[in-house]
């Protein structure tokens, strides 16, 4: 856990004061404007290849194509009566409830990717001020910043010595200006320029 208090107890070594190295932390996650635009194009062209490569939206989009198809038969089929009335019914009934059910499910898909790009984006933004979020921030607003963006950190001797992030800053952690923490001396956290990370960790 974190206190931003800097008080944690380590049994008879006391109380550690790992606040002063916040700072640090948050300056090797917050990347430049440069990186922002080349991490959203990036995910960008992720995204446009999840969409295309989703099974699932793309075997409900060739069924409702399908449906489209077979009711213009229908409508054709009872035009030159081939078929009763009351089966054009019943058949374009089944259609169309499937045809609802199908449109559902594509419109649930969709609006997931979208909400997941919209988490990016928005974490993109806050990822160029972090680092003078967290310096000009109050109390609470350094502890939402710390929860919002700290998954975990492991600290050792006083010395925070690994930090896992939550997701997307796993991600956008990668095109931070520092690749070196200046805290340990060593990586902060694994760094990746493979958008292919979020699906491991969505």
């Amino acid at each position: 856990g974190i206190d931003l208090q800097g008080r944690r107890r380590e049994g008879v070594r006391g109380y550690i004061d790992i606040e002063a190295q916040l700072p640090d932390v948050f300056k090797g996650v917050t990347i430049n404007e440069d990186a922002r635009q080349q991490l959203r194009k990036e995910l960008a062209k992720w995204f446009a290849s999840e969409a295309d490569n989703d099974r699932e939206l793309k075997k409900a989009e060739a069924r409702l194509s399908k449906l489209e198809r077979m009711e213009k038969n229908l409508q054709q089929l009872v035009i030159e009566e081939e078929i009763s009335h009351q089966d054009f019914k019943e058949h374009r009934s089944r259609i169309e409830a499937e045809r609802s059910r199908l449109t559902n499910m594509v419109n649930a898909i969709r609006q997931r990717q979208h909400l997941v790009k919209a988490d990016f984006e928005i974490a993109l933004q806050l990822a160029t001020q972090l680092e003078i979020l967290f310096a000009e921030g109050n109390f609470d607003e350094r502890r939402l910043l710390c929860e919002t963006v700290i998954k975990r950190m492991h600290v050792k001797d006083g010395r925070i010595e690994k930090v896992e992030l939550n997701v997307p800053f796993a991600l956008i952690a990668s095109r931070a200006k520092s690749s070196e923490s200046v805290i340990s001396g060593g990586p902060l956290w694994t760094r990746t320029t493979d958008p292919g990370l979020i699906r491991t960790v969505l």
